[in-house]
């Protein structure tokens, strides 16, 4: 009988610490949970403009002058440089919203022959955009995540006077903020450290194509007053495809040339300054290509064209902006 009953005590004991170490294990579960979202996957990018307050009585656009000690370098119009189209990252402590529109820029350096004071520009900018009740949505350091960094990078600008944008440095934190007023949006960045503070202001807006359909007639009419057509055809992103609408223009200079039978034309492509200077300049040729075999092939004797490719040498305004680079992607028709 002892034995019986030494033998049912450590079935008990064994059986008990079994027990209990299955509910330890269940309990500690939750603490092994699958990884963490990261920062971009955390929230929306979009910022919910329902919750963003629309102020009153607070001036024009860029709606912030300078403080007493301070001044905007190269001011004109309220800014330092200004964009009529740009787009802009904008961190809001977990992700990154994109905006376009036009972009003011506001740098601050120290006036009256004094230098810059760093902490009178934060105390000023940010107790201004407070006291008007603009929401802020970030202020802080740089984020940690290297994707989200890089693209806070791409907030870099060259205007007339600088190239202005946020940089990623020590002791230089930035803040965003967004308000509406008089039924428009607007976001700000603002950074400083201790050579200047900036102002990043944005007036959103959705781009409006402005590209209108070139007529054989509109190209004869152009020809004869400059002795070139400048037209802006639709080709594959980085490629010498003809999109569906820019084959509806080269079918309008199949009609001019129709309508024409003594014009000679050289056709001539141009790029942005996006990319490499050959890569530009064989991107154009091949396009001018593109546009003189298609008309061979509708039924335009060859002899009567020539195609040739200047990339990006011959801007027709200066690549600082979408909307400019967006101009200086073009075909010309020469006469010859």
């Amino acid at each position: 009988m002892k034995k019986t009953t030494i033998i049912a005590l450590l079935a008990i004991t064994l059986f008990s610490c079994k027990k209990e170490e299955k509910i330890e294990n269940t309990a500690q579960k939750p603490q092994v949970s699958a990884t963490p979202a990261t920062n971009s996957e955390a929230s929306s990018t979009e910022i919910n403009w329902d919750d963003i307050p629309d102020l009153q009585d607070i001036g024009n656009f860029p709606f912030i002058t300078a403080p007493d000690g301070l001044k905007i370098a190269n001011e004109k119009d309220g800014v330092s440089e200004f964009f009529d189209y740009e787009t802009m990252e904008n961190y809001n402590g977990n992700s990154i919203n994109s905006t376009e529109g036009k972009l003011g820029i506001l740098v601050f350096e120290g006036a009256e022959g004094k230098d810059f004071n760093q902490k009178l520009f934060d105390k000023s900018v940010y107790d201004y955009l407070d006291k008007i009740g603009a929401k802020k949505l970030y202020k802080g350091d740089f984020p940690e995540d290297e994707n989200q960094r890089a693209k806070l990078e791409k907030n870099s600008w060259t205007g007339k006077h600088r190239t202005s944008g946020l940089l990623r440095e020590s002791d230089a934190p930035f803040a965003v903020y967004a308000f509406k007023n008089n039924g428009k949006k607007y976001i700000v960045n603002i950074q400083s450290n201790s050579a200047q503070g900036s102002v990043f202001i944005m007036e959103l807006k959705d781009f409006v194509q402005t590209i209108k359909k070139y007529s054989a007639e509109q190209m004869k009419i152009d020809i004869d007053k400059t002795g070139k057509a400048i037209l802006h055809i639709n080709f594959d992103t980085d490629k010498a495809t003809l999109q569906p609408d820019g084959q509806k223009i080269t079918a309008e200079i199949f009609a001019l040339l129709q309508a024409n039978p003594n014009l000679k034309l050289s056709i001539e492509g141009h790029t942005d300054n996006s990319g490499t200077v050959a890569k530009n300049q064989k991107l154009s040729l091949d396009r001018a290509h593109t546009v003189m075999y298609d008309l061979a092939a509708k039924g335009i004797d060859i002899k009567r064209l020539k195609a040739t490719g200047f990339g990006s040498e011959k801007p027709l305004k200066e690549n600082n902006t979408e909307a400019n680079k967006a101009e200086n992607r073009r075909v010309e028709l020469v006469k010859i």
